[in-house]
């Protein structure tokens, strides 16, 4: 169990080892990663990049940051450069619809 203690040493820690913007983009991915999954259960259709790594995470195994975590930065960084056209034509597809 994480205590506030450990908590507030682990930020400490990621702010002194100047790790801040890489926890910044394992959240926006793991931002992205919900969104995905959401929008693939109540759209259908339209399979990109981020529908692909979003379908290859399993959210009963792990959090959507730790599945982040996991992801090679050179996969991270074409999940986080896809997704506003992803999410772009996600909103027009449901505006059609």
């Amino acid at each position: 169990m994480l205590t506030s203690r450990d908590a507030a040493l682990a930020t400490l820690s990621e702010i002194a080892n100047d790790n801040l913007a890489e926890r910044a983009r394992q959240e926006a991915t793991a931002r992205i990663l919900v969104a995905a999954r959401r929008a693939a259960a109540a759209l259908e259709g339209m399979a990109g990049e981020v529908d692909r790594v979003a379908a290859s995470w399993d959210p009963e195994a792990v959090t959507a940051l730790e599945f982040a975590e996991t992801l090679p930065p050179r996969e991270m960084d074409r999940l986080l450069g896809e997704a506003p056209r992803w999410a772009q034509a996600r909103l027009k597809a449901a505006r059609a619809a």
